[in-house]
């Protein structure tokens, strides 16, 4: 029977189509994997064995394999009119640099509850309820290579203010955006924003 391609068109307003094997659109930083020595589960010595054709550290003792997976984390596109809030970044990286209220999700706790307790965190906002928005690859993040999970925060109540890592917050006009963003996955947050929202 001949291989024959397949194809399904389909568009979906909002979602563009990906194509396999693309390069990442922020570009690929040298992500420098941790390096672990013992085993988590019995703390023998750890040895470096193919799997998939993947070197990975495995227990030769318990069997335990260590994954080295993406991080999961969250962003908020907070409005107010047609202006966005956000963040100046305090630390490094990327220090001084804007982005959405955002940050890495916590061991077994949910998408919004994880958004909501950055945004508290960053803004002193809290919110209530938000909306899906888009998922994204941050491929220029020195630290690790994270998932981009993005939500139109859909009710919040007080008044912003910097805190934890933000050094300043503040609403800007969402197609007038700083020059410095620190991350670019949030620019195409907020663009893919603008298309939703109508603005």
């Amino acid at each position: 029977m001949k291989d024959e391609l397949h194809t399904l068109s389909v568009e979906i307003p909002g979602r563009p189509m990906e194509v396999v094997g693309k390069p990442p659109a922020d570009g690929r930083v040298a992500f420098r994997k941790p390096e672990y020595r013992y085993c988590a589960v019995c703390g023998t010595r750890l040895e470096c064995r193919m799997e998939h054709d993947e070197p990975r550290p495995t227990c030769p003792k318990c069997g335990h394999v260590v994954y080295y997976n993406p991080s999961p984390a969250v962003g908020a596109v907070i409005m107010n009119g047609d202006r966005v809030l956000l963040v100046r970044r305090a630390f490094e990286p990327k220090k001084d640099g804007w982005s959405l209220p955002s940050g890495f999700m916590e061991f077994g706790e949910r998408q919004i509850d994880g958004l909501a307790r950055e945004v508290q965190e960053e803004t002193g906002l809290a919110m209530r309820s938000g909306t899906l928005l888009s998922v994204e690859d941050a491929s220029d993040d020195p630290r690790t290579h994270s998932l981009l999970i993005s939500f139109i925060v859909n009710e919040w109540h007080g008044e912003p203010r910097p805190g934890d890592d933000a050094s300043e917050c503040k609403w800007w006009s969402i197609c007038e955006l700083p020059e410095n963003m620190a991350w670019r996955n949030h620019v195409r947050v907020l663009a893919k924003a603008r298309e939703v929202l109508g603005l």
